[in-house]
């Protein structure tokens, strides 16, 4: 393991030294960061929970109901009176305010600049409600008083089968983005494992290296030397991304997201172990780079299919029975489970399952993708037969 360690070594350096992944590792933080702050700045617009409202002399009536209108949906209602009905409409022409109320209380006149929203709409709707109901119990000798507690007696109580999940989004965020890396890395470091295996066959440099190492002791130290790289890089981003997320308000505390974190991590191992065998069994098949691509293309045709199918079923229908199939083929899993792990849709023994046939998938694998590097990486010229490389 010593010489395993080494190449591996020797990979993970010459990789995090380059331009290449220091270059695509700042272009995918500040794309990340950028959607972060344009997601959360989207969410703030579309639903603010704080609005001012200019009210007229003879509307002032109306400002208690408001604030307790205001609080009864969380939001605040900022009231602000002006000398008349022009005042207000100036105040929201210029911005200052999001509406102006004038004349009666029970049915006031709202001026807004282009529209009302539905939180301050539904703020002064309840709050005219409510008017109307303390004039017309004023005009009885209701007590409003005894009117407010019987409201509040008559509240519902709301018991939930199924509550909703406050970290639901966050949570499946997370499993799409390290789908994503997990198929970035592949197309990026999967294919430098071939590359590289490659270029060393056809300078020969492979003849000097395995003069003191076994193939198979090569084939383990690219894998788990590009493994690290793509891991490292998984892990800047993954922490400036809950950095951002966090900042921006988007995480939920006490949510439990450590399970979601460790099962991306553990499926990313995975499938980044699995694609970069093969793809470095089948860059051993060839001689030339302009032969690379053809050798890898079916491959890369079976993680981009995964991909965008379950990337799709995720977001449009996680109980779909085609993405519970896909999350347990071993080709797929490592790009679907993570997230039907984080939307709590996968039971335990459908997560043990489609472990258990990746890690013997993976296994087997390393076994033949081993067999064929080991019969392939000497030979140069043409390209390798399946019969040559698989025989015995």
């Amino acid at each position: 393991m010593s010489a395993v360690l080494l190449v591996a070594r020797r990979e993970f350096l010459a990789r995090v030294r380059g331009r290449a992944f220091v270059v695509s590792t700042i272009v995918i933080l500040v794309f990340l960061v950028a959607y972060t702050l344009f997601v959360s700045s989207i969410a703030s617009g579309a639903d603010s929970r704080s609005s001012t409202v200019a009210v007229a002399p003879e509307t002032l009536g109306i400002t208690t109901a408001l604030r307790t209108a205001a609080d009864d949906q969380g939001r605040i209602v900022t009231v602000v009176p002006v000398a008349d009905a022009a005042a207000g409409r100036a105040m929201v022409v210029a911005g200052d305010a999001d509406a102006a109320l004038s004349g009666a209380p029970t049915r006031p006149r709202v001026d807004v600049e282009r529209s009302l929203g539905d939180g301050t709409g539904s703020v002064i709707s309840v709050a005219t409600t409510l008017a109307a109901q303390a004039e017309v119990a004023a005009a009885r000798g209701v007590d409003p008083a005894a009117l407010d507690a019987a409201a509040v007696q008559a509240e519902p109580v709301v018991v939930a089968a199924d509550p909703e999940d406050p970290a639901q989004g966050l949570r499946v965020g997370l499993g799409a983005f390290g789908a994503f890396l997990l198929f970035f890395s592949i197309q990026t470091y999967g294919a430098m494992v071939a590359q590289g295996v490659v270029e060393e066959k056809s300078s020969r440099v492979v003849e000097i290296v395995l003069a003191t190492l076994r193939p198979w002791q090569l084939l383990l130290g690219k894998v788990i030397g590009l493994g690290a790289v793509g891991l490292l890089q998984l892990l800047v981003l993954g922490a400036a991304g809950l950095a951002v997320a966090g900042g921006a308000g988007l995480i939920v505390a006490g949510a439990g997201l450590g399970g979601t974190l460790v099962s991306v991590l553990v499926w990313y191992l995975l499938g980044f172990a699995l694609y970069a065998t093969i793809y470095a069994a089948l860059g051993s098949l060839v001689s030339r780079q302009e032969d690379t691509q053809s050798v890898l293309t079916p491959v890369t045709i079976v993680v981009l299919i995964g991909f965008v199918v379950g990337f799709n079923l995720v977001l449009s229908s996680p109980d779909s029975p085609v993405l519970t199939v896909l999350s347990i083929i071993p080709l797929w899993a490592p790009l679907t489970m993570p997230a039907r792990v984080a939307l709590g849709v996968a039971p335990v023994w459908q997560v043990a399952l489609a472990l258990v046939l990746t890690v013997a998938f993976t296994a087997l694998v390393l076994r033949v993708g081993g067999r064929i590097y080991a019969r392939s990486v000497l030979r140069t010229g043409a390209r390798v037969s399946w019969r040559e490389a698989l025989g015995r």
